[in-house]
């Protein structure tokens, strides 16, 4: 069976059951679900159908654009104990959980790379102060931030890159 491309939100709905065909569009932004059902017996058959719901898709795209990936990165979640996005202090203990083992304390600045690589770079509490070592990840942060471009896809992380065969 041929494995169909996925429709960037539009989905298949055959629910032999409730006797439900159709397509559902289901686009979120900014917290805003958009979601609405496409029959193919209303609109006449599944290919009207689906023009329809992609024709409702677009509108809505095109009305609500997506957050950039700036702005995306720069969301405070609930977890956030730094007070700074994509900050957060880290120990790295030298010899596991033994008893003498040094335990080593960073500020560590995070962030995601265009191709949905995480991107991390680590300053020493004991190389720069417990201040130091925070304004730097800080500013790490900032200046990574400040050089992201494009749009958030949610999904590119999940999707494989397919490889040429050249």
């Amino acid at each position: 069976m041929k494995k169909s491309t996925p429709i960037y939100g539009v989905t298949r709905v055959d629910n032999e059951t409730s006797r439900t065909h159709g397509w559902l569009v289901t686009v979120q932004r900014r917290g805003v679900i958009f979601r609405r059902q496409f029959s193919d017996g209303v609109l006449g058959g599944k290919a009207r159908s689906l023009a329809a719901a992609k024709a409702y898709r677009d509108e809505i795209v095109a009305k609500h654009p997506p957050l950039s990936r700036r702005e995306h990165a720069e969301i405070v979640k609930k977890s956030n104990k730094s007070g700074v996005v994509g900050v957060c202090r880290y120990c790295a203990s030298e010899s596991g959980r033994r008893p003498n083992a040094e335990e080593r304390w960073f500020w560590v600045a995070s962030w995601v790379l265009p191709d949905g690589r995480a991107k991390r770079v680590k300053f020493s509490v004991r190389k720069y102060g417990e201040e130091g070592a925070f304004k730097l990840a800080a500013k790490a942060r900032r200046e990574a931030v400040r050089q992201m471009a494009g749009n958030f896809d949610p999904g590119a992380t999940r999707r494989k890159k397919r490889l040429s065969r050249a």
